[in-house]
């Protein structure tokens, strides 16, 4: 199902690699949002693309900046050339459709916050070793009095980018919402217990009933969520699924380190739907079963 948006929300900035471009909301869905953007033609080649497999959007990774309200990092699953009344396309710009899914909302304290800064003094650390490194290297020629003190820098700088080693996760949106709905808040006992209890359930179970919101299912049903809650469930479990595959990319070939930074990240994820849910529907949620 799509819906009208709501005349504060349609101007917005769509971010794809370092490029920027006026984009305008034409509706929106459970899943994700469609757009209008103008793109320079040189952007799509020479040629411009007969099937949207071709157009170098497609499947792009990109940010939404909505005007006024929050952005999200979503992913463009379709593109079609628009060419109703309202679209403005010239020989130099042509206005395209864009159909979008939402792969995770992002915070104004993810875009400001002390872990993102800190990670970026740690990679501009990284740089600076690496370059005193290679300099080093090549006018001293002694790489083998240098290597080991590179490797105990790095090594320190590496267990920065740990998640065990990150700033703890600040509550303080999930808690407003949850106080104000009747939800289980972040912080409490009830929420503690209900965390521990997934904690003694095996890992693939945990990643299915994270996933179990991605689309209708009868026990779905049998939660009886509202609209709003079933918006940010899903929401959140398209999200899980875009981490998941992403951390499984890069620790595939390191399966201790992956169970670990799985697990905090399921504790992330369980936290974050749980604050979405009554204590009825957490009881149900967390002892659901699967084959």
């Amino acid at each position: 199902m799509r819906f009208a948006v709501a005349p504060t929300r349609v101007k917005a900035r769509l971010q794809v690699g370092r490029d920027w471009y006026k984009a305008e909301l034409l509706d929106e869905s459970m899943a994700g949002f469609a757009l209008s953007v103008e793109v320079p033609r040189r952007k799509l080649g020479e040629n411009g693309f007969t099937c949207e497999a071709e157009c170098p959007f497609f499947g792009e990774i990109a940010r939404l900046a909505i005007e006024g309200h929050t952005q999200y990092e979503i992913q463009i699953i379709s593109i079609v050339p628009r060419e109703d009344e309202s679209s403005s396309t010239t020989k130099s710009r042509v206005s395209l459709r864009l159909g979008t899914r939402v792969v995770r909302e992002i915070y104004q304290e993810d875009r400001n916050s002390l872990g993102r800064n800190m990670r970026l003094i740690t990679a501009m650390a990284v740089a600076v070793i690496f370059s005193f490194y290679c300099t080093a290297h090549s006018y001293s020629g002694q790489l083998a009095e240098m290597l080991p003190q590179a490797e105990s820098a790095l090594g320190q700088l590496s267990s920065l980018w740990s998640g065990s080693n990150a700033p703890q996760h600040v509550w303080k949106r999930e808690i407003a919402h949850a106080t104000a709905h009747g939800f289980v808040v972040p912080g409490t006992p009830a929420m503690d217990n209900l965390l521990a209890l997934t904690k003694t359930q095996p890992s693939l179970q945990r990643v299915q009933k994270v996933i179990l919101f991605r689309q209708d299912s009868p026990f779905l049903q049998q939660m009886n969520l509202n609209p709003g809650q079933l918006h940010e469930v899903r929401k959140i479990a398209m999200e899980a699924s875009a981490e998941m595959e992403r951390l499984w990319q890069q620790l595939q070939n390191h399966q201790e380190i992956f169970q670990q930074r799985l697990s905090e990240l399921l504790v992330l994820l369980e936290t974050r739907i749980l604050a979405n849910l009554t204590p009825a529907q957490a009881e149900l949620w967390i002892h659901a079963q699967f084959a």
